[in-house]
């Protein structure tokens, strides 16, 4: 009795495999590139555009495995790029027909010039001469009209060519641009949380400071829309802090021997290793220690209000951080990738500002903890179960220490 019921269970997980996929919009550049390809025009043959051709349906293919690969930045690009290759097979395939008629006009006008001279010889009356020279002019001139018409035309579709390579070429560069300002942001965010683990603020303040308000200032920058200057402006924050950190490490270093900072350190990961329901792992880069605090079961499915459950296990975590109460925190939630990219980013970050709200109205103080949104970013699960997908949506709390050697 239950033989005929294992093919109704594959229809249902093959439906929702099917509606995970179609939950997930492709790319505009890349539709635009598969529509291109469907031209009309594209299906003549020629060498030139048959290799452009190529060319494009492998940048269209390479996009399509990137974008399955959820790599959306190189298969935004790929996909322009095979835009270009087609537009250009386009402009090419148009010039070859223009030069074929004005090629056909020309040996008209040639035709007319033979028979002219025919002509000139049977002809003896002055009339006709003059008759048949009037029509040979005005069929010259019809055919060199014709042809200037075409030549312009052919004009118009190159120069219309150059202008859209232009334009997609200025928008990739935003695009990169954009993406290079995210990373400063970030690594400017990362010097600036190292710095605190030497405790800059003490050591070295006006560093610090001036590390801060510029970061601040790239910020403003990057919202505005401001890619350069936001660039600009992580690259001088970074500097300061990486000053700062330069500075304030000796005294710092100095100070933890006195405090026993390395067994304080021991006792915060053992304190944290003890925490029921929640998971840690450590992570090293140079001279900072990350004390990760992996926190599942916050919310409900794709939703922003903290669970009582979950407020039990911010609970233990406020008592954690709290008895610790000199280490910076980095606070960045996650979610699956079910639904759009710029949707589940705005969800991640409205879930990181509940949990950072929890913690300041249990006392934890607001200035050490950073706060981000990463969406379907570094998961580690499968998003293609149940089990996978609510290991991916988590929230994840970073403790920072500087290591002294």
């Amino acid at each position: 009795m239950s033989a005929p019921r294992a093919p109704l269970l594959i229809m249902l997980i093959l439906d929702a495999s099917l509606a995970s996929c179609a939950a997930r919009a492709r790319p505009p550049e890349l539709v635009t590139a598969e529509r291109l390809r469907d031209d009309p025009t594209l299906s003549e043959p020629d060498r030139r555009a048959f290799d452009l051709l190529g060319a494009a349906d492998d940048l269209v293919v390479r996009a399509e495995g990137e974008w399955e690969r959820r790599d959306a930045y190189g298969a935004r690009r790929d996909a322009l790029m095979g835009q270009i290759k087609m537009k250009t097979a386009l402009a090419l395939l148009e010039a070859n027909r223009e030069r074929a008629r004005i090629a056909a006009l020309d040996g008209e006008i040639a035709i007319a010039r033979d028979e002219d001279a025919r002509l000139q010889e049977q002809l003896a009356t002055a009339g006709e001469e003059v008759a048949l020279l009037e029509r040979l002019r005005t069929a010259t001139r019809a055919a060199a009209e014709e042809r200037k018409a075409l030549i312009d035309k052919f004009e118009g579709a190159r120069k219309q060519a150059a202008s859209e390579r232009q334009q997609l070429a200025e928008q990739l560069a935003s695009e990169k641009q954009r993406a290079e300002a995210i990373d400063g942001l970030r690594r400017a965010e990362l010097a600036l949380r190292t710095a605190e683990t030497v405790d800059t603020p003490r050591y070295a303040k006006a560093k610090y400071t001036a590390a801060t308000n510029m970061l601040q200032e790239a910020h403003k920058q990057f919202d505005a829309g401001h890619w350069g200057e936001a660039i600009a402006r992580t690259t001088l924050a970074r500097g300061e802090a990486e000053g700062a950190t330069a500075l304030a490490r000796p005294q710092y270093e100095k100070a933890a021997v006195v405090l026993s900072a390395r067994a304080r350190d021991r006792a915060l990961e053992a304190d944290a290793t003890a925490l029921p329901g929640i998971h840690t792992r450590l992570e090293r880069v140079q001279d900072l220690q990350r004390l990760v605090l992996v926190v599942g079961g916050l919310f409900a499915d794709h939703g922003s209000v903290l669970q009582p459950a979950g407020a039990k296990l911010l609970d233990a975590v406020n008592d954690l951080i709290g008895r610790y109460p000199s280490y910076p925190l980095q606070l960045a939630a996650y979610t699956d990738d079910q639904g759009k990219p710029a949707d589940l980013v705005a969800l991640s970050l409205a879930q990181a500002n509940a949990v950072y709200w929890a913690l300041v109205s249990r006392g934890i103080d607001p200035k050490r903890i950073t706060v981000d949104g990463r969406g379907a970013a570094e998961p580690v699960a499968d998003n293609a179960t149940p089990a996978g997908r609510a290991r991916n949506a988590r929230v994840e709390l970073s403790i920072l220490y500087h290591i002294a050697d």
